[in-house]
């Protein structure tokens, strides 16, 4: 018994030291918000014309504290196709979650506004694209999902870097 508990305690211990670095590789980059956006726009093949719109806007149709963002792109379609781009720098780790929470609402109102609407558009909302980096936050609708992974992977890649997680939220390592 007494040998199990100091096999975990290191176990433990291990994994402690070990987190310190996951984190650091997740912060310790930086990404052209409006670069990542607007890449987004000129290489996934979207049905609609996608629009930026003003940080008012934005403040608008994302539940998202000012506090929160450093920066922040978003491309909006006409309204026929629930397609958008949506592209923000928080100013940390722990904002990039809350925004990540705004974000999956938006993603949730959207699904209600087109559910009437343009039911032909749900599948793109039901699986979008949203990948969080370190403080970067992505979503992408597009029904497009693994051209995305790959436009962004380049983006990161050119520093050295990886999506950390994809779709969802969901871990994923790389191509």
């Amino acid at each position: 018994m007494h040998r199990t508990g100091g096999l975990l305690l290191m176990v433990f211990l291990v994994i402690m030291m070990a987190l310190p670095g996951c984190n650091k590789a997740d912060t310790d980059f930086t990404l052209d918000v409006d670069a990542c956006a607007e890449t987004l726009r000129e290489t996934i093949a979207f049905q609609d014309t996608l629009t930026a719109i003003s940080d008012q806007m934005i403040a608008v149709i994302y539940p998202i504290d000012a506090q929160d963002v450093v920066k922040q792109k978003v491309y909006v379609s006409s309204g026929a196709t629930a397609e958008e781009i949506a592209v923000f720098e928080a100013v940390d780790v722990a904002a990039a979650q809350r925004i990540e929470t705004a974000v999956w609402q938006r993603v949730a109102d959207q699904k209600t506004s087109f559910q009437d609407y343009v039911p032909s558009e749900l599948p793109k909302l039901a699986d979008p694209f949203l990948s969080v980096n370190g403080k970067y936050v992505i979503l992408c609708i597009s029904g497009h999902n693994e051209a995305v992974k790959t436009e962004l992977n380049k983006l990161f890649n050119k520093q050295g870097e990886k999506l950390s997680r994809g779709d969802k939220g969901q871990p994923y390592h790389g191509l």
